[in-house]
């Protein structure tokens, strides 16, 4: 998207024109309020275009702002020959010029926020790791998903090698949508995850190959590629012919795109003219690269990932007086070479563990390589949050997971007394959020996720019954949600989780529930235990999380509004906090109303909600709940204005009925006061039907 679209989107959605008041800089009239003098400032900063609304602040509902221009806010991302929407098979589809159907049948689907590329052995039974994939092009999003943590990879494409065997030739090539491209022609090809890679590539992999092409790119990983393979095959001592193909594109992907028809003529034309691998690879071996290794944060952990595959994680992390510790596993694309307590400031360890890597993996430079993880993990462990400088300019808008109730990397708190049904309604928030299905008043996930459920309460058996028995309800399979019963506080297993939940690709946590989970410790000041637990649920990140609680004591005993136990600590650590309140009158289902009790940063807090889990013959079904038929007890802590609303909606009027009314649930107010809100909620009525 260019600025000058953004310009033209904002002026057909206002018919106004924007005014230029610097060099990147305009002035718009604001399409998120009823705006008679023009009040957005739109700001181009780097790649992304900012906006900030001075009169009312509609920036910071960034989804509602944009609504009337029909832009999103991916859109204000200025482009730069990188995709930043969310990545689906039917987009790489168009992007490869292939068909969707034909990706599936290859195995790729669409994950929450990314493709899953699946990796299959000879005999089609799924592979330890496969590939997810975040972007258009490999390059730019492309991580291992895996079965087991530290399984091999192997090639790309293995289910297909019968058809090489039958023909007695095979094409080498670099990742996966090459393969795509040559399947799609009927033309055997297995892919290498990597032009660094070469040593996935096993002899039982060419038997029955009698020529062999390795795709060599026009770069200097074209080279790295074809002198690796050409090593590989002299270590398994195979016997065939191997040629370097040069294709006149870049490669096989870039060949249908371009040819389409006439693949199978082009690169015949280029396999007649291919030279013997053996005198190229010799010729063309590049010098040792030092190209940068990539570190990755999960959770705590950390690893430090080499372009050959080679791959250093740090786990179980500890900063004393010895410098950082922890425990280090070293693996290369193939297998795990070693795992044990590790620390990084010690030279002795390091040469130590050089040496026993030297006599299992000869051939790299590990001494190199340590020194580089010794330093980078130190200063990894160390650092915490990068210092960032404040400029004014319009914050990055924060990721509504559900409508004014989650947000990403902030916790959302719902409290109630025993029995409310909150852990009901949890799970099916967990139901909802993975499935990506709606729940009544607007609870519409902006995605569908993957959820985890922490249990200090019930047990598995429980959970996943309400599980069953809610998507059932739903109309829909049940979805894996990921479940842990919890024993220890939440601080005492936050590391581990985090790191676990950063490779699942966790996007919310629920916890059931909050006085359970916080931990007191001898000596401890009575804030201590909430402030922790708060701090831990920040390392979830970008994870939403959603902590049930309970009430005060006192609080339980009086139908008036209530707060979250815990005193002023729970209720200041939560983003949101919703108080649940189970409506007595019905008895043959639960029936619960919600009411926001706190709502930072947005405009004003939600309205009310009601939601009704009706079982039934092997079911709970969800249904709204409406409030003016509840008692007025069940959202005793919603606004004067809500109450006088639901006055009205059941027939109520008088505002001396209406102020005794509010007076039995705790609320004091006064008839003029009552009066007043009377005619305000008429007017907004009759604007309405206007």
């Amino acid at each position: 998207m260019t600025v000058e679209k953004i310009l033209e989107a904002f002026e057909l959605a206002t018919g106004r024109p924007a005014r230029k008041t610097g060099p990147k800089t305009w002035r718009l009239v604001c399409p998120g309020h009823d705006d008679h003098e023009p009040s957005l400032d739109l700001k181009v900063s780097g790649d992304r275009v900012l906006l900030v609304c001075r009169a009312r602040g509609c920036h910071r509902d960034l989804e509602r702002l944009l609504a009337p221009t029909k832009l999103r806010p991916a859109d204000l991302f200025l482009g730069n020959g990188r995709s930043r929407d969310r990545v689906t098979v039917a987009g790489l589809a168009a992007a490869k010029h292939l068909p969707v159907e034909f990706l599936h049948q290859l195995g790729v689907e669409d994950g929450p926020d990314h493709v899953v590329i699946s990796y299959r052995l000879r005999d089609g039974s799924p592979a330890p790791r496969h590939r997810r994939r975040s972007a258009l092009r490999a390059k730019d999003g492309s991580s291992w998903l895996g079965t087991t943590k530290d399984g091999p990879i192997v090639p790309y494409g293995l289910d297909h090698l019968d058809l090489a065997v039958e023909r007695g030739e095979l094409i080498l090539v670099e990742g996966e949508s090459d393969v795509w491209a040559a399947l799609f022609h009927n033309v055997p090809a297995l892919g290498i995850p990597g032009a660094s890679m070469a040593k996935v590539l096993e002899a039982d992999h060419l038997c029955g190959i009698e020529r062999l092409y390795v795709a060599q790119e026009p770069d200097a990983a074209g080279a790295t590629f074809v002198a690796g393979i050409t090593a590989r095959l002299r270590e398994l001592r195979w016997q065939g012919q191997a040629f370097a193909l040069r294709l006149p594109v870049k490669d096989l992907a870039d060949l249908h795109v371009e040819h389409g028809d006439h693949f199978a003529d082009v690169l015949a034309s280029a396999q007649a003219q291919a030279t013997p691998a053996a005198s190229v690879g010799q010729e063309s071996m590049p010098p040792r690269t030092t190209a940068e290794p990539e570190l990755v944060r999960e959770g705590f952990d950390l690893a430090l990932v080499w372009p050959d595959g080679t791959r250093f994680a740090l786990t179980a992390i500890r900063d004393g007086r010895e410098g950082v510790r922890g425990e280090l596993t070293v693996s290369d694309a193939t297998r795990r070479l070693h795992w044990g307590a590790f620390a990084l400031s010690s030279t002795s360890a390091r040469e130590t563990l050089r040496k026993k890597l030297e006599v299992i993996a000869p051939g790299q430079t590990w001494g190199d390589y340590l020194e580089e993880v010794a330093w980078t993990f130190t200063q990894a462990a160390r650092e915490g949050e990068p210092l960032v400088e404040l400029t004014g300019a319009a914050p990055s808008p924060t990721r509504e997971l559900l409508p004014h109730f989650l947000y990403e990397g902030e916790p959302t708190l719902v409290f109630g007394d025993g029995d409310t049904g909150k852990s009901l309604f949890a799970v099916a928030i967990a139901v909802a959020v993975q499935a990506g299905i709606t729940l009544p008043f607007g609870l519409k996930p902006a995605a569908a996720v993957p959820v985890a459920y922490l249990d200090w309460e019930t047990s598995r058996d429980t959970t996943e019954g309400r599980l069953t028995l809610l998507a059932a309800g739903l109309g829909i399979e049940p979805p894996r949600v990921a479940y842990k019963r919890m024993m220890r506080p939440l601080v005492d297993e936050v590391v581990a989780l985090a790191a676990e939940f950063a490779r699942r690709g966790i996007r919310l946590v629920i916890v059931d529930s909050h006085m359970f989970a916080v931990a007191a410790g001898d000596g401890a000041a009575f804030h201590e235990p909430i402030t922790s637990f708060y701090n831990a649920l920040r390392l979830f990140a970008p994870a939403a999380s959603l902590v049930l609680s309970h009430v005060t004591g006192a609080d339980a005993r009086q139908s008036g509004p209530a707060r979250p136990f815990g005193g002023a600590f729970a209720f200041n650590g939560p983003r949101l906090i919703w108080e649940a309140k189970r409506d007595p009158d019905v008895t043959d289902a639960t029936a619960i109303a919600f009411t926001c009790r706190k709502a930072n940063n947005l405009p004003r807090r939600p309205d009310p909600f009601g939601l009704t889990f009706q079982p039934g013959e092997g079911t709970i079904t969800v249904a709204p709940l409406d409030l003016a038929e509840a008692p007025s007890r069940v959202v005793a802590g919603a606004s004067m204005s809500f109450h006088v609303r639901l006055a009205l909606a059941r027939g109520v009027e008088d505002p001396e009925i209406i102020v005794k009314d509010l007076a039995a649930i705790g609320k004091k107010t006064t008839v003029d006061t009552i009066k007043r809100l009377v005619r305000l909620e008429r007017q907004k009525a009759r604007e309405q039907s206007s």
